[in-house]
């Protein structure tokens, strides 16, 4: 795509236009039916073969907090057969886990609990993602965040791997990704962030609403930055319910750690997930990570409960950035809580 074709918009949902485009509409629906397909072929062969699957990994984090990077580090690993987003294949095993409505129409969630398990699931989760003997799936979706329950319940000795990023790089960078829409052929446009006709931000604000994640804020927030911030917010409070309950099973690194001391960061992991660390997989990884980094750009305004939060979080990670609380209708934030 030639540079100048991109529309860059300016932050707020309702500016948003498609990025110029008159033959690829076509061929991207046709892409992505074709996914659909092959995975929904592929769950119905041999699917009663299949009794059991090596206890997975699953990188978890608000996307845009290093877990592609992490994950890419993971794929070098000799024992590791690596998945990178399978939204295909989770689409084939439960259609509601496809919140970005690429792959399956009707019902879909980001959030996700035990109580969505079915057994036909289980069985679909078991063929799709069978491992060959000696190897350990690794799987990373960062929506999986929000659907730790989901996971331990379909997987009950998996291990997950958490990674977190400062909030106000997180929600910039998403900010950023959401910037671009493009064209379906038959279908809403598909947003680079929030899926076919903003999909998974219609899912993350039903979900949060019924989880009670700031139900008498949501409708405060009318830009990408500000719902790129409550995507972060609201993964980090669903795996703060579950470190404890993982035990053992669960590790957290910060993106920072591992742009900055990958070795100690990297051992760590392995000896937590109980893999081996080999010394030439350990020098690969440490030749792909890269210190670079963006400046947190304009100011992040979170309502008030929100913005307490965010910061709470921020200030325990030790993370730099800070949230401010927004003005409402008018009202200059100082007076907000005399209100």
């Amino acid at each position: 795509m030639n540079s100048n074709e991109r529309v860059v918009c300016v932050g707020r949902v309702s500016e948003r236009q498609c990025v110029p485009e008159r033959v690829r509409p076509l061929a991207r629906t046709a892409f992505y039916a074709a996914r659909a397909l092959r995975a929904q072929i592929r769950v119905r062969m041999r699917l009663k073969t299949v009794e059991s699957v090596n206890a997975p990994i699953f990188i978890i984090g608000c996307g845009r907090s290093g877990t592609t990077l992490l994950g890419d580090l993971f794929a070098e690993h000799p024992t590791v057969k690596y998945l990178y987003e399978p939204y295909d294949l989770w689409g084939a095993i439960e259609p509601a886990t496809d919140f970005v409505q690429l792959y399956t129409r009707g019902e879909h969630h980001c959030l996700l609990g035990a109580s969505q398990v079915t057994g036909l699931a289980q069985r679909r989760f078991k063929y799709l993602m069978l491992t060959p003997p000696g190897l350990t799936l690794v799987e990373k979706s960062p929506i999986n965040a929000l659907r730790v329950g989901y996971l331990n319940a379909m997987a009950p000795e998996a291990r997950f791997v958490h990674i977190v990023r400062d909030g106000c790089d997180v929600a910039h960078s998403i900010e950023r990704m959401a910037r671009v829409t493009r064209r379906m052929a038959f279908r809403a446009p598909l947003n680079e962030w929030w899926g076919v006709g903003d999909a998974k931000w219609t899912a993350l604000e039903r979900d949060g609403r019924s989880a009670s994640y700031y139900s008498d804020e949501l409708h405060q927030l009318t830009t990408d930055l500000q719902r790129g911030a409550y995507e972060w917010l609201v993964s980090l409070r669903e795996v703060d319910y579950w470190r404890s309950r993982l035990e053992s099973r669960f590790v957290e690194l910060r993106y920072q750690d591992l742009t900055t001391d990958p070795r100690d960061t990297l051992q760590t992991v392995m000896r937590s997930v109980d893999l081996p660390c080999p010394e030439w997989w350990l020098e690969r990884a440490i030749t792909k990570v890269s210190r670079g980094g963006r400046p947190h750009g304009k100011p992040l305004t979170l309502p008030d409960q929100m913005c307490s939060d965010f910061n709470r979080f921020q200030e325990r990670f030790g993370f730099v950035g800070r949230a401010i609380v927004q003005e409402r209708d008018n009202v200059p934030a100082a007076e907000m809580r005399n209100v």
